[in-house]
């Protein structure tokens, strides 16, 4: 009796042993499954950058539904590797057109199973991608003076429209794409604290705008003005800014300076609302669109985490930020309450950095 109860024992454990090891259990005893069990669904891309140089870039999924992290899905979709620095990502219906920056590349997918549409190579050094139309994008770029215009349909090079300097984050909006001119690297004789206005039907550069200096993200708010964060210089040549400006007629509606010109704000985003917006500055930080001043204390310290970049889910307001740790491990994906209560967190890749809802 004692012989057969002992056996049943060991085939329990056995059976326990061999589900526990179909999913990884990481350091923080969460449990993390690997690619092939990627479920599309809602939840949040994370665009883990990897290091420079190393190639080890690669995709997370965090699914809502089952409050689980899938890391590495587009290498056990593909059986390659994403490539070096993937650097953004944008979703267009059922594809999501991955920018790998120092792969000079754009890896569009499908959504569903993250499997291979199109590799789009031959890029200097692309940095983000903007819908224009229903059968084309702009691709901003960090070394050459042009945005590239990509045909969505073959996925062929359209043509290129100069703008003198090189390019970050853009926005769409009346008609307009605004072009972030954040790096003068390579541009040294210029001033990298303009937007740099195209028509979308032309293709041609029409205006400029000049904000503070590194204008680093962008987003528009429920009246359709557009605010844009601007960190003061790699250098801290002058004190960070949070600029808003009028769409229409391109005027500076407010340019508020923050006190510090040491510090560093990045990662400006805005909830689904359009009438809060949040941003990184070692912390989290919430600011209404209607506030006249910017605000002194975080909504989330930093604390022990280094967080890298910031997140807010259109439809809960749920934040999340990542955490790079110590930019060679594998970072951690951290969420909050809009209250900034902490909720969870989930390990991704190394250096996860930008995130896409779905």
């Amino acid at each position: 009796m004692n012989k057969t109860k002992n056996i049943y024992l060991f085939i329990i454990a056995s059976l326990l042993f061999v589900i526990i090891a179909c999913d990884k259990i990481d350091d923080f005893g969460e449990v993390t499954p690997e690619g092939p069990d990627y479920k599309p669904g809602k939840g949040v891309f994370v665009i883990n950058e990897g290091n420079f140089g190393n190639g080890n870039g690669s995709i997370s999924f965090i699914n809502d539904d089952e409050s689980e992290v899938y890391n590495d899905i587009f290498f056990h979709a593909t059986d390659r590797p994403l490539g070096d620095v993937p650097l953004s990502m944008t979703n267009m219906g059922d594809s999501g057109w991955i920018v790998v920056n120092n792969s000079g590349k754009i890896e569009v997918v499908d959504l569903y199973d993250m499997s291979s549409l199109a590799t789009i190579s031959g890029l200097s050094s692309p940095r983000f991608v903007v819908p224009v139309s229903p059968d084309r994008v702009y691709v901003s770029d960090f070394v050459e003076s042009k945005i590239s215009i990509i045909n969505t349909l073959d996925f062929s090079l359209e043509g290129k429209i100069e703008l003198g300097c090189s390019s970050e984050q853009m926005l769409l909006a009346n008609g307009k794409v605004f072009v972030a001119f954040w790096s003068n690297y390579g541009f040294s004789h210029l001033e990298n604290n303009q937007l740099k206005i195209i028509d979308i039907n032309t293709d041609q550069v029409v205006d400029s705008v000049e904000v503070g200096k590194e204008p680093n993200s962008m987003v528009l708010d429920k009246e359709g003005k557009l605010w844009v964060l601007c960190s003061g210089g790699f250098g801290s040549e002058e004190k960070p800014s949070l600029c808003c400006i009028d769409t229409e007629n391109l005027e500076i509606i407010s340019c508020l300076k923050f006190p510090d010109i040491n510090s560093s704000p990045t990662s400006l985003c805005i909830n689904g609302a359009g009438d809060m917006l949040f941003f990184l500055n070692k912390g989290v930080f919430k600011f209404t669109i209607t506030a006249q001043e910017l605000p002194v204390l975080p909504l989330i310290p930093e604390g022990e985490h280094l967080f890298y970049s910031l997140a807010i889910d259109p439809l809960t307001t749920e934040i999340f930020a990542t955490d790079a740790i110590d930019y060679q491990q594998r970072g951690l994906v951290l969420k909050y309450k809009p209250e900034g209560t902490f909720i969870g967190s989930f390990r991704a890749g190394v250096i996860p950095g930008m995130m896409v809802f779905r």
